[in-house]
């Protein structure tokens, strides 16, 4: 499968077992795997090439959040960055500047920050 280096922007091919590698461009760590949050989390960044998933429970305050897309059902709040969609269920909350290739929020969801829906470079 190939994902895109999220410092560099460079593609590459990994496995599809692959959970964390090193990018052979820029030479930084690289977590392939999608992260599921069910409860409150407090982080410095959450970075990962895969999906970050917030559920209806989860919370999560992070400084920054570098991701290959995000599915918000709770609460997220911080500065995401996602290579790809950002989905925000009809009860999150989601509090933060975010820069995302598409946007889609369900009715009643709580937004708060600057949205920025640039596409995405081929490379």
């Amino acid at each position: 499968m190939t994902i895109v280096c999220l410092y560099c922007n460079k593609p590459q091919e990994v496995s599809r077992r692959a959970v964390q590698l090193t990018c052979k461009h820029c030479y930084k760590s690289l977590k392939v795997e999608d992260i599921l949050i069910k409860q409150y989390e407090a982080r410095r960044s959450i970075e990962t090439c895969g999906m970050v998933v917030v559920e209806k429970r989860g919370h999560v305050v992070a400084d920054r959040i570098l991701c290959g897309g995000l599915i918000v059902r709770g609460k997220v709040k911080g500065a995401v960055t996602s290579r790809g969609s950002v989905l925000v269920g009809p009860e999150a909350d989601l509090i933060g500047d975010v820069t995302a290739p598409a946007l889609a929020v369900g009715a009643g969801a709580v937004l708060n920050g600057n949205y920025q829906i640039v596409p995405t470079q081929p490379e």
